[in-house]
């Protein structure tokens, strides 16, 4: 995710930043419902990420996650929050 206090960013940099983090709080919130055995209706619409993976986590595919972490204490919470994602 983007952090605004860690990358400075402002005007339309910040403005991107803060799409990134909805897409992928979206994405995250379609993998939780996914990862349920009565998943129910999974909204895909929420983000232009989960429109564009909709076929790939909606049908028997396999997919990996890649993460960047840090063991900086400057990162700890954007590395917890990656963990835990």
């Amino acid at each position: 995710s983007e952090s605004v206090r860690h990358t400075g960013a402002i005007g339309m940099q910040k403005k991107e930043g803060g799409m990134i983090n909805q897409s992928l709080l979206t994405l995250s919130k379609v993998l939780m419902s996914l990862g349920k055995s009565n998943p129910g209706h999974i909204n895909y619409r929420d983000s232009k990420l989960t429109r564009i993976l909709k076929p790939s986590l909606s049908g028997n595919a396999r997919m990996a996650v890649i993460c960047c972490i840090s063991p900086s204490n400057k990162y700890r919470e954007e590395t917890k929050s990656t963990l835990q994602f």
